[in-house]
């Protein structure tokens, strides 16, 4: 199972990368929505894990390009009572500081767990 990871932070990007290729995810990072957008162009993604504020853009818009193409998604922010009321709509949510085992959960909820080869 293949993951986006979009996060601009890269403590959390590495972390968190880490954290999935050990539970057997196959991950691709980026930092930024136009790095996103062409790991998108290019693979097909089961689920993208996405922060909202990127440097170039709303991260929400990479969520909406991973459902469109058929994949899941969730958006990340330490900001989310910030954001509009149903703007993510059709997306999971977590608000950062995320642990990582609600991160793990999160995803195995979302696509399953990787069997065991």
């Amino acid at each position: 199972m293949r993951i986006l990871l979009v996060e601009d932070e890269p403590a959390l990007q590495d972390l968190w990368a880490e954290v999935l290729r050990d539970h057997g995810y196959a991950v691709d990072v980026a930092g930024t929505l136009s790095e996103a957008k062409a790991c998108l162009r290019e693979h097909a993604y089961d689920l993208v894990i996405t922060d909202w504020r990127l440097p170039d853009g709303d991260g929400r818009v990479a969520a909406d390009w991973a459902a469109a193409l058929g994949g899941k998604a969730v958006v990340t922010s330490g900001y989310l009572s910030y954001m509009p009321g149903g703007v993510a709509l059709g997306h999971e949510t977590l608000m950062k500081p995320v642990r990582l085992s609600d991160l793990v959960a999160s995803v195995e909820g979302l696509i399953g767990k990787v069997a065991a080869a």
